[in-house]
């Protein structure tokens, strides 16, 4: 995440789980057997338990919320725990303790978990909502549900977007910016500026902003 902000990003987007102690983590996976060749679950271990990945520890959620502050925006996507069924049940309750403690004005909080996200918009905490989009989910499906749930972001899918670019500007319109993902083609990335969308989340924020910004690339 350090990495990307020195690359030039605007900002990072981290997946957020729950250990059974307790404590938010920034880790994608439910399971820790690709990062770190461990059996076991994040929702089933304690936080002093977790593996390191290489030579990293897995970081908490209050540590990025940090890390990141000044430098550029925050997506925190909260993850919807799969297993074992009934673990982490009180992901949003922790990620808000931890939201509480911190200025949030460099933070969005999203989701694909309809429920879970409008429950955390609820809480009261001054944080912008984003709904998430799957692949398949139509634009004008998410945006009504955006709409209704009274986010203030949308992240559709790359794919959604691009099939239909007319209705970013009736986003917009109605007070929801959308960021699109994952997003690394750079004809994609040129489309998607050009309709208006505020965000584009990529794997390759160096090679993106040489698309977007050719005359600052060329100026170093």
């Amino acid at each position: 995440m350090d990495r990307a902000l020195r690359q030039g990003a605007d900002g990072v987007e981290v997946d957020v789980r729950v250990t059974s102690d307790g404590v938010p983590v920034c880790h994608h996976d439910p399971g820790l057997r690709r990062t770190a060749d461990d059996p076991r679950h994040v929702a089933t271990s304690g936080h002093d338990e977790l593996p390191w990945i290489g030579s990293h520890r897995i970081p908490r959620l209050s540590e990025v919320v940090d890390l990141v502050a000044g430098r550029g925006r925050l997506v925190v996507e909260v993850k919807t725990p799969h297993w074992p069924v009934g673990a982490a049940t009180g992901t949003v309750e922790a990620v808000v303790a931890v939201l509480r403690r911190h200025r949030l004005e460099h933070v969005t909080v999203s989701s694909f978990d309809r429920p879970r996200v409008l429950h955390l918009r609820r809480s009261g905490i001054p944080v912008r909502t984003a709904l998430l989009g799957r692949p398949g989910v139509p634009f004008g499906v998410l945006l009504r549900r955006a709409l209704l749930d009274g986010h203030d972001q949308m992240h559709p899918h790359v794919g959604s977007v691009l099939s239909r670019l007319e209705l970013v500007e009736r986003a917009a319109a109605q007070g929801i910016a959308v960021t699109a993902w994952t997003v690394d083609r750079p004809l994609h990335l040129l489309r998607l500026a050009e309709a208006g969308v505020e965000a584009a989340i990529c794997d390759d924020p160096r090679a993106a902003r040489q698309v977007l910004f050719p005359r600052l690339a060329e100026a170093g």
